[in-house]
């Protein structure tokens, strides 16, 4: 009885072996002798592929902010255009300065590009507050020469 127990485990095995995997026959995986023969990527390639990791964990991304004090500030939300106040995470997360600043051409003055981070799944940010000016300096200088807003000398 346990030598047939052997035979029936040994030819199960044998079966086993002699089936080719799903995975084999879609081309997920690759024959082994497939392997030594793929050509060798060139330092460019290889380069050009560790700049493309390093900068998808980048966890850095840029958010257009409209801020006018600490307690009253509005994140540009691209896809509804409009501004989410107060919640960061409403607005729109942009992976690449460059297209952050083009949109924020066409926004108009007033809107300030901040640094943020996703680390840890929460969204925190880097860049410093600053408080949006409401008037041009040289209103400002009028002002106090003339003691009124109107008047230009």
């Amino acid at each position: 009885m346990q030598r047939n127990q052997k035979l029936v485990a040994a030819r199960s095995q044998q079966q086993r072996n002699d089936r080719v995997s799903s995975a084999r026959i879609s081309g997920r995986i690759a024959p082994k002798e497939d392997v030594d023969d793929d050509p060798q990527l060139s330092p460019e390639w290889i380069r050009e592929l560790k700049r493309r990791v390093k900068d998808s964990r980048d966890p850095v991304r840029y958010m257009l902010v409209s801020e006018f004090t600490r307690n009253f500030i509005l994140y540009y939300d691209v896809a509804s255009d409009t501004y989410a106040m107060n919640d960061a995470s409403r607005g729109t997360l942009f992976k690449r300065r460059e297209a952050a600043e083009s949109v924020k051409g066409l926004l108009g003055k007033g809107v300030a590009i901040v640094r943020f981070t996703i680390k840890g799944g929460k969204l925190k940010r880097l860049s410093p507050f600053h408080r949006m000016r409401l008037h041009s300096r040289s209103a400002n200088r009028t002002r106090r020469r003339t003691g009124h807003p109107n008047i230009v000398r």
